[in-house]
């Protein structure tokens, strides 16, 4: 089981139907079972696979591995069972503890690095230039397979003459503003040396594979990860809008924010393919076959949600038919008024208590397993209602500071993953009886 605390949250059979829902969705996006799904490597033709295209590796003098993001370990991993020896260099670069436990170690001709997440650090900069400095002379014999997932965009950076600790203000100012994922990387492209289409000029003139694990609403690939190599269509102009919007300089007391424009050659960018493996639409898809089984009927409410988290919970669950399973996936946004500790999907469900009826139960995930938290999420129902009442708990205290994983923990009803090793954003189920 996915789900750590399975059976301590089934307490009745809504609940239960509820979880084993989300665990089929939670066992879809695997990353393991996703690469599986989408690779097929044949090692006497020395042909590879992907989705509907075929490479010949024998027309290849090196085939370099670059993994990064929340599933660049497993990702990396599976590939190396695929391809075995045909990978000449492997680059590792993950939140996941390294095979030693380390900040860095090598096995074999696999160079695995310990990175930070949710904030850029010295640590992931250190990281980064190493694996470009190994990186920096590609020749058009080379083959570079990618994986790209989620988490990639602070995981993986080389900063355009900003401090570490003075990006962190900035993403923080912006996170707390409310800025979408989509604003947050426009930025993100033009204060940094490999996102936005750069780590493709980089890698010019080599061919790269880069497989994709879509982590934002609408799965547009110039935004997962800040779309490292994909032909970015924002500008240096568009990035400033987007500071300005959310008085930036202001806020951080930073004096100048200095910005790179992206490269805009399509040259670069003849030689990528971007394929994507695994998004939000891999759970959707796999917890409605889930939920007709168990005799719901199925709607999907949006596969690219968005919004304020404490204004969605409670329109979700009114919006909830009865015998219904509702269904979406995206990503929300909190506003941080408070200094509790949580995350947006917790959030989520906990505004929903207002407008929550007896028979439903409503669900809300980080597909990563950490929702700016130990948990992974939420379920909210009239049993949390009532255990909040018999405690003497007012959950509105807690959503008004922003401390749902709080409310959560003293009620018993967070949910428990753990580092899933995938990120396709987040999702939620909202059950109704019939």
């Amino acid at each position: 089981m996915i789900i750590i605390n399975y059976e301590k949250l089934a307490s009745s059979e809504l609940r239960a139907s509820l979880l084993k829902i989300a665990e089929a969705g939670f066992a879809s996006i695997t990353t393991p079972a996703a690469i599986q799904a989408s690779l097929k490597y044949d090692s006497a033709a020395e042909t590879l696979k992907v989705g509907k295209n075929k490479y010949n590796l024998k027309l290849y003098k090196k085939v370099y591995l670059f993994a990064f993001g929340k599933a660049a370990k497993d990702s990396a991993e599976t590939l190396k069972t695929i391809l075995g020896q045909k990978i000449y260099k492997a680059f590792v670069l993950d939140v996941a503890e390294t095979p030693d436990g380390s900040e860095r170690c090598v096995f074999g001709n696999f160079t695995y690095f310990k990175a930070t997440h949710p904030k850029v650090s010295e640590q992931n900069i250190k990281a980064a230039a190493e694996i470009l400095s190994e990186l920096a002379e590609l020749e058009e014999s080379d083959l570079v397979l990618c994986s790209t997932s989620g988490g990639g965009s602070a995981i993986f950076e080389m900063p355009y003459k900003t401090a570490a600790e003075d990006a962190a203000k900035i993403f923080s100012a912006l996170t707390k503003g409310g800025a979408t994922i989509s604003e947050l990387n426009t930025v993100r492209k033009h204060i940094s040396l490999v996102k936005g289409g750069q780590l493709a000029k980089s890698f010019y003139p080599a061919t790269v594979i880069n497989l994709l694990f879509s982590d934002v609403p609408g799965n547009d690939i110039s935004v997962i990860a800040s779309g490292p190599l994909v032909l970015d269509k924002t500008t240096v102009s568009d990035a400033k809008s987007v500071l300005d919007r959310y008085d930036v300089l202001k806020i951080t007391q930073i004096s100048k924010i200095e910005l790179v424009e992206t490269p805009k050659e399509k040259k670069y960018f003849e030689r990528v393919h971007n394929l994507l493996i695994v998004s939000p639409d891999t759970a959707l898809n796999a917890m409605k076959d889930r939920a007709e089984d168990l005799g719901f009927n199925v709607r999907v409410y949006s596969k690219a949600y968005q919004g304020e988290a404490r204004l969605l919970g409670p329109k979700i669950v009114t919006e909830n038919k009865v015998g219904e399973c509702l269904l979406g996936a995206g990503e929300s946004t909190v506003k941080i008024l408070g200094n509790g500790i949580g995350g947006r999907n917790q959030e989520m469900a906990l505004s929903a208590l207002e407008k929550l009826k007896p028979d439903q139960v409503f669900g809300c995930f980080a597909s990563d397993g950490h929702d700016n938290s130990e948990s992974a999420g939420a379920i909210v129902d009239t049993f949390v209602i009532n255990a909040s009442s018999n405690l003497n708990i007012d959950y509105a205290k807690y959503l008004n500071n922003n401390d749902s994983f709080t409310f959560f923990d003293k009620i018993g009803s967070g949910v428990q993953t753990g580092l899933t090793g995938s990120n396709v954003a987040d999702f939620f189920i909202c059950l109704r009886s019939k």
